[in-house]
């Protein structure tokens, strides 16, 4: 099978463990192979993060940061998330008991991304230039709250863990997505001029 082939197949799957279809879980390739071939979807889904980055800007506080510092922490930093939560995960599958069934998820996890990550990245564009800031927010809570109990629903499903534990999943990646986002931060109000 191609990456090309693979990467259709796990899409669908994805799509399919999101409407609890009952052969979904198999339409991805749980093997190490197709562990580090899931790794593709960061590839992909890295143009659009890098477009996003461009069309929000700096944060706030970090305005005079260099645009190359900019540009390379925002990079290292996705890298890092792409990266970090295998780890993570590794650890916390086998102390669930469920580590036989890690490169599944991970794969599901994976491919999942090219479906939460356009759509978060949208609907938080689309209130940027289109919607008052009230209404922006609460679109954005509601698309990420959508996303997380996505991730839930996939935890549930490839790992085959209890709501609990498919919650403390979830919550663990959360955490995780937001000690990165707060040490990008960190990191570029360190490397603004007035820090300095």
């Amino acid at each position: 099978m191609t990456l090309g082939e693979e990467a259709s197949r796990s899409l669908s799957g994805a799509w399919g463990l999101l409407r609890r279809a009952p052969g979904a879980p198999t339409a991805f390739n749980a093997t190490l192979d197709g562990f580090w071939r899931s790794f593709f979807a960061a590839v992909l889904l890295l143009p659009l993060d890098l477009a996003y980055l461009a069309i929000v800007g700096p944060g706030e506080g970090t305005a005079q940061v260099a645009s190359g510092t900019r540009w390379t922490v925002n990079f290292l930093v996705y890298v890092i998330g792409w990266t970090a939560w295998p780890l993570v995960a590794f650890y916390l599958t086998r102390a669930m008991d469920c580590g036989d069934r890690y490169l599944g998820y991970m794969v599901a996890y994976n491919w999942s991304q090219l479906l939460t990550g356009p759509f978060l990245i949208g609907l938080d564009v689309l209130g940027r230039v289109a919607l008052p800031n009230e209404i922006s927010v609460v679109l954005n809570l509601a698309g990420f709250a959508g996303v997380l109990f996505y991730e839930y629903l996939i935890a549930r499903q490839m790992l085959a863990v209890t709501l609990g534990r498919a919650i403390v999943v979830v919550l663990t990646a959360f955490i995780l997505v937001l000690v990165l986002r707060d040490t990008a931060d960190f990191a570029l109000k360190l490397a603004a001029p007035e820090a300095s």
